[in-house]
């Protein structure tokens, strides 16, 4: 079953990162390293405002969205959610007038405060259908709601930047215009009811219940993840961002990118398991999760260290390319060991409605990367704010996985682990023997050969786990 729900979740889950890893790499080419900052800055404080003002929503949609045959609580559901959408606008309005004014200080509101309140809106209205469709596994309309703002704003980026001046805001309005696309073909598909009526009292404080404490470990979430650009904007300036943040996201991206191929379709299943009563049968789901996981995770790794520097070379614009090389390999690896623990052992604890767990948890990665950031940036520049991050994360690693051992009995697959990091390794031995030049070709023949021997070693040390599928799916 999870392979099959990864499968269908898979266009979704290649192509919205691919295209964003391909912009962040385009647009190099057309921003300025103050536009560049000023860009991301606006798409990260959105994160934010869609939290605070729909996301509480959208995690118990995710989790306790009515099933298609219970018709009544299914209308209930919808009645209520086209209220709390439509209220969401309203803060979402005021969180872009307040950016604005902050980061365009001094600048006349119009047209860049309705330009970013666009943003603001199209991309919250994406962000939550698309985990509705993921409730209700409707899979075509997630994958138009996922891909179209990456997708179809890359598009429209290099279209707009052919007849307007490069800048952020032209960027956003082009983003703005393939999210509302998005969303106009893929909600017919989710059984909408285009009516407004009273929500469900009982429904809305349910939602409220579960939603506000998974508000608070969002909002912990989106700092551990976020804070390092509004840092580096405070220590180094815009500009700084800029230039960091090439290398910085495409390392995050990488990661997310690489554990979102098995957690879009994982967790849902603990999830399911979890709430017919199979409590064992779960924990079992999360542990092969977390081996899949980094089955996934640590090879792109070790990959994008030492394929990196070519790859760099080959597609960032010169005035970014010192900064990136020496940055996104520590990007990468810092986005691993969270990711390890965002789609594992904060799951164990999510699972048994420990949420006060994953807040102590979040709030404690806070502190240890935002000391570590502040002291890296302060004596070594962007590189060692990017290493403090990834200390954070590997502290935070740590104490989740040793919370879960002892307070929920969940075990880490150790003995998998050993057998994919020595796989991994054979993989890197690879790419290094075949010291292909930094060229494309070179790139090509190095990618190949970490591929091929990273999947034959990995099919030798877990054989006999072949054997075992191999008749099943027969």
């Amino acid at each position: 079953m999870l392979i099959g729900h990864t499968l269908k979740y898979l266009p979704a889950q290649l192509l919205s990162p691919a295209a964003q890893l391909v912009s962040m790499v385009l647009w190099t080419h057309w921003l300025a390293p103050a536009e560049m900052g000023l860009f991301t800055l606006v798409t990260v404080t959105q994160e934010m405002t869609f939290i605070a003002c729909l996301g509480w929503f959208s995690v118990y949609t995710l989790r306790y969205l009515p099933s298609g045959e219970d018709f009544a609580g299914r209308r209930r559901y919808l009645d209520t959610e086209n209220v709390i959408v439509l209220a969401s606008v309203g803060g979402a309005l005021l969180s872009a007038l307040v950016t604005t004014a902050v980061l365009y200080p001094g600048n006349d509101l119009w047209p860049t405060a309705p330009g970013v309140a666009l943003f603001f809106v199209t991309r919250a209205f994406n962000m939550h259908y698309a985990e509705r469709a993921r409730a209700q596994s409707a899979f075509l309309a997630y994958t138009l709601l996922q891909t179209a703002g990456p997708v179809g704003g890359l598009g429209l980026g290099l279209l707009a930047f052919q007849y307007f001046d490069a800048s952020a805001l032209v960027l956003l309005a082009a983003y703005s215009v393939a999210q509302a696309l998005g969303s106009l073909f893929a909600l017919p598909m989710l059984g909408m009811r285009w009516r407004l009526s009273a929500p469900d009292r009982v429904l809305l404080k349910a939602a409220l219940a579960f939603g506000a404490p998974m508000l608070g470990l969002h909002a912990l979430a989106w700092v551990a993840e976020n804070y390092i650009r509004y840092l580096v904007q405070w220590g180094a300036g815009a500009a700084a961002l800029g230039l960091m943040i090439v290398g910085w996201s495409l390392g995050r991206r990488c990661a997310a990118v690489a554990s979102m191929l098995v957690a879009t379709a994982a967790f849902p299943l603990a999830s399911r398991l979890f709430n017919e009563g199979r409590r064992d049968e779960a924990m079992a789901q999360l542990s092969v999760n977390a081996a899949l996981l980094l089955a996934v995770l640590a090879p792109v790794t070790v990959a994008v260290e030492l394929l990196g520097p070519t790859l760099v070379a080959l597609v960032v614009a010169p005035e970014y390319r010192e900064t990136t090389t020496s940055i996104l390999g520590l990007s990468m690896l810092g986005g691993m060991l969270r990711n390890l623990h965002l789609h594992v052992t904060d799951q164990v604890m999510v699972l048994e409605l420990r949420l006060k767990q994953v807040g102590f948890v979040g709030a404690a990665e806070i502190v240890a990367s935002v000391v570590a950031s502040l002291f890296g940036l302060t004596f070594f520049g962007l590189h060692g704010a990017v290493i403090g991050q990834a200390l954070g994360s590997l502290l935070t690693l740590g104490l989740s996985l040793y919370w879960v051992r002892v307070r929920h009995g969940f075990i880490w697959p150790w003995w998998d682990t050993a057998r994919i990091l020595l796989a991994t390794a054979a993989m890197a031995a690879a790419i290094v023997w075949a010291g292909g030049e930094p060229t494309l070709r070179g790139l090509l023949i190095d990618t190949a050969a970490g591929i091929v021997s990273y999947a034959l070693a990995l099919a030798f040390l877990f054989l006999r786990e072949l054997r075992q599928l191999l008749p099943a799916r027969a």
